[in-house]
């Protein structure tokens, strides 16, 4: 089993295993919040949609003064027409009876685009999720190999007093011990380098999270090599994927929408017809304040016909423009499709591979142990190398590095393969 947890340089810290630092991404990652406001757009559309269905109605006052009333000359008589006040006060009641088909596809199209728009959110929860996991693991291995680091600093220090005594004895060269020294002052570079870098790789995924408190973090990270599942099938995963893939799903909602499109730049061809109904109460005086008698209400109803003879080929402009929207959106979702399936494959096929290198990592980071100790004994009695003990170090502290890696590739490629068939969370592998 390998335990790996970061430990904090201040007594109070945080601490977060993969489940509760994607559940904290989702709450705090800038990109899935922005998702979700153009969720919040998308139902605006919808509203704004139902506008063109639904009747507007409207108040409107105004009030005009006379500064001067015209004046009508009648057999050298001067006659002042108007009044010097004159106030309106009214409503208005407005219904689209018959747009074309505009109102109708551009309500189903703002529908489309609402579920286009969940898709959407479901995609970046995906990406979030997979980058949570991504990052997580690459602390993880950042900070394995800090102690990988540590482990091949210590063993070149022992091998160092080693030699160091054996030199003091007469018992080796001065060869051998600056062999030993070189390799141990090139260790410490390494392990000053692999500190740093675990910094910026934390610091990133605290960014990522959305981490905030000045607490420090702490990662706790079990592994068991028997833990490793299944090699999934690649014919069921590419159709999980396709059913569940919110950009390929999101891709059919878009196309459809597209299509009402065409319906809503062909009405600008057909008639149009609209309902009116009025009501007005009217009064003009030459007081400044009109009382109840001088009010005059009046009222009406009406209809408007409109039927465009030639708009200057505005419309066959705008239906050409979305039938070519709708063949790209086709397009696109073929190359979706395409792409997922690729996803998918590369994802199995690096789960499958970092499968085999796990099952032969701890084999040989034992084999290369076995190695040292046997070089060092070699060594101590005599029949043996400096050079035979350096390459022995060098051999287990890649069989380390080479393990570690391993288990950051498998955690990964699980999370690539979450992400390219569609699983949520990672309690949904078993669906």
């Amino acid at each position: 089993m390998l335990t790996v947890i970061i430990v904090p340089s201040y007594s109070r810290a945080a601490t977060l295993d993969v489940d509760s630092a994607v559940a904290l991404a989702l709450e705090r990652n800038k990109t899935y919040l922005s998702a979700l406001q153009d969720k919040v757009k998308a139902e605006g559309d919808i509203r704004e949609a139902w506008a063109g269905a639904l009747p507007t109605l409207t108040f409107d006052g105004a009030y005009t003064r006379n500064l001067e009333l015209p004046e009508l000359v009648f057999q050298d008589q001067r006659f002042k027409i108007g009044t010097t006040n004159n106030y309106r006060l009214g409503f208005t009641l407005d219904q689209t009876l018959f747009g074309g088909g505009k109102v109708f596809n551009a309500l189903v199209a703002a529908r489309f685009y609402d579920k286009y728009a969940k898709e959407a959110v479901k995609l970046a929860r995906l990406q979030v999720i997979y980058g949570t996991k991504e990052y997580f693991h690459s602390v993880i291995l950042a900070q394995d190999n800090v102690g990988v680091a540590q482990d091949a600093v210590k063993t070149a220090e022992e091998n160092f007093q080693v030699v160091q005594s054996q030199y003091n004895q007469g018992l080796v060269s001065e060869y051998d011990k600056l062999r030993a020294e070189v390799e141990l002052a090139n260790l410490l570079p390494q392990l000053t380098s692999a500190r740093n870098n675990a910094n910026i790789v934390l610091t990133n995924f605290r960014y990522f999270i959305g981490y905030k408190s000045m607490e420090e973090l702490s990662l706790e990270f079990d592994f068991e090599i028997e833990d490793t599942i299944p090699t999934p099938d690649l014919k069921k995963s590419i159709e999980q994927a396709l059913e569940r893939r919110p950009d390929y799903v999101g891709q059919d909602y878009l196309i459809r929408a597209i299509e009402k499109g065409i319906g809503i730049a062909r009405s600008g061809r057909l008639p149009s017809l609209y309902f009116t109904a009025s009501m007005s109460w009217e009064a003009s005086i030459d007081d400044m304040w009109p009382g109840g008698d001088d009010w005059i209400r009046s009222s009406s109803l009406g209809l408007n016909l409109s039927f465009p003879i030639f708009d200057g080929l505005e419309s066959s402009g705008k239906v050409k423009k979305a039938k070519a929207d709708y063949i790209k959106g086709s397009l696109e979702k073929q190359q979706i499709e395409d792409a997922i399936r690729i996803e998918v494959e590369e994802a199995i096929g690096s789960i499958e591979e970092a499968k085999k290198r796990l099952q032969w990592g701890q084999k040989t980071i034992d084999l290369a142990e076995e190695g040292l100790r046997v070089a060092n004994l070699r060594f101590k009695n005599g029949i043996g190398t400096q050079l035979e003990i350096l390459s022995a170090q060098q051999a287990l502290t890649q069989a380390k590095t080479n393990y570690v890696q391993a288990i950051y590739d498998y955690q990964v490629s699980l999370a690539k393969y979450d992400k390219a068939v569609g699983f949520d969370l990672p309690d949904t592998r078993s669906e």
